[in-house]
């Protein structure tokens, strides 16, 4: 349950900012719906050239910014270009590097890439790369959010609230709530708490913290429990160009010490999915084999470390950040790694220093993070990416291969050949898929049934009344 660290989603890859802000104050020509599902929303429809190079969007009509300036293609155009700027510092802007041209023509904008890519309105929908800025304010971004979602920003408490409210502007209906206040906690005891209260309605994101919380509220007809598939690897990275961490066999020693069913159970409290790679049940290119590559057997891991070169283990500083999960996992992973000769000390950091430390400046050993991005792959690509993988150019001539293929099968099988590839270099030790978990008051309707988007959308949130069927049927909560 962590704060965001600044108001600006286009500078930071934190996903509390994403949480908040996405969807629900800013959007995107196309989104992710609860079920994963891509729609049209700032463009009333798209379509795709056939060589699947331009992509051209039709605009909606009537559109305003929470401030009351029109949403134009123009901003568009403007929003796009700001992503593949050279000094751009959008987290996930390489997700855009084959686009080529930007352009408005009446209604319409037309984006053109340098190459096919099937994940292109997928990449464009999921991150926020895709969202519709207003130039006349995008200076004021980090202080004052302002877009074309069904909230408008409100105030900002740091490690307390965010407040939200009803954009009377908004395009798509009133919103069903007039205010929104994100409130943050320092452990979950203290949320349910406050849900008892009334103080709040719901508690998002439990898994973050201690899913075994939602027991309490199990069977009360006062509560509803909210739980569906996400996008979030929890996984413990590792610095592949540390001293010994540098070796394969000794990144899949550390595997094969990992009791990653325990720790499921243990941390996850069973909500969730064993994994051992980067993908999630969600995924198209998704198969339940890879969680059994490195089965639990400490002895191997002991064999696979004197092959190395490390009979008698060595040291190491597992980094931890201030959630639930990474908190309570790092002890159990310190004991297995003791088990085999590797000797773990954990050092709890705070959130920004996390982020500068580890995730900047690449300086750490073993980390405990939940990586929340849809389909990133991606990352595997980028040399500078935190965990250091040294071969991001394979990786990179993979994915533009699979990202271009004409067929859907040709397209998986490039995509678990990725997955072969990372797995059997052992680049992290995928731990387990969380489930997202949310527990709120019965009358609250609308919630988003899943974590498959970073935001938790309350596009559709009213307390009372009836959810009509066609969000029903999107994966919104009734």
């Amino acid at each position: 349950m962590v704060a965001p660290p600044t108001l600006d989603l286009t500078s930071n890859p934190a996903a509390a900012i994403d949480e908040v802000f996405d969807y629900n104050v800013y959007q995107h020509l196309v989104q992710l719906d609860p079920k994963g599902d891509v729609v049209p929303v700032l463009a009333s429809k798209y379509s795709v050239s056939k060589d699947g190079k331009t992509y051209t969007f039709d605009v909606r009509k009537g559109v305003k910014f929470a401030n009351g300036d029109p949403m134009t293609p123009q901003d568009v155009v403007f929003s796009l270009k700001r992503v593949i700027a050279p000094k751009s510092n959008y987290p996930y802007k390489d997700l855009f590097s084959d686009i080529t041209g930007v352009r408005a023509s009446g209604n319409q904008v037309t984006v053109t890439l340098s190459e096919s890519n099937n994940q292109f309105l997928y990449d464009m929908a999921a991150y926020s790369n895709g969202v519709i800025l207003d130039p006349k304010t995008v200076g004021q971004i980090a202080k004052k959010p302002n877009g074309t979602g069904p909230y408008e920003f409100g105030a900002f408490v740091a490690n307390y609230s965010v407040t939200l409210h009803r954009n009377n502007s908004y395009w798509d209906g009133k919103p069903g709530v007039a205010t929104v206040v994100f409130r943050y906690f320092s452990n979950t005891n203290a949320a349910g708490s406050a849900l008892k209260s009334g103080q709040v309605q719901a508690i998002d994101n439990l898994a973050a913290g201690n899913p075994s919380e939602a027991s309490q509220f199990k069977g009360n007809p006062a509560y509803k429990i909210i739980s569906g598939p996400t996008n979030g690897k929890i996984q413990m990275s590792i610095n592949n160009t540390r001293g010994p961490l540098a070796k394969v066999k000794v990144r899949q020693a550390i595997i094969y010490a990992t009791n990653r069913r325990a720790i499921l159970e243990t941390v996850g409290a069973g909500y969730g999915t064993v994994i051992g790679t980067d993908t999630v049940p969600p995924d198209p290119w998704y198969s339940t084999s890879y969680a059994n590559t490195y089965p639990y057997n400490p002895g191997k891991a002991k064999q696979l470390l004197a092959q190395a070169g490390y009979p008698n283990g060595f040291s190491v500083t597992l980094t931890l950040p201030p959630y639930g999960y990474a908190t309570t996992a790092g002890p159990l992973l310190v004991a297995e790694l003791k088990a085999v000769g590797i000797n773990a000390t954990i050092k709890n950091v705070q959130w920004p220093l996390w982020l500068s430390q580890v995730f900047t400046n690449t300086n750490y050993d073993l980390t405990i993070i939940n990586h929340v991005e849809a389909r990133d792959l991606a990352n595997y690509t980028n040399p500078t990416y935190y965990w250091k993988y040294a071969k991001t150019s394979q990786v990179n001539s993979m994915l533009a291969k699979a990202n271009s293929e004409t067929s859907s099968s040709a397209e998986l099988a490039g995509y678990q050949k990725i997955l072969t590839t990372i797995t059997s270099d052992a680049v992290n030790d995928w731990l387990y898929n969380p489930d997202q978990i949310t527990v709120a008051n019965k009358n609250v309707v609308g919630l988003p049934g899943s974590g498959i988007t970073e935001s938790f959308d309350l596009s559709h949130v009213s307390l009372g009344g009836q959810l009509p069927a066609n969000l029903a049927a999107q994966g919104y909560a009734k």
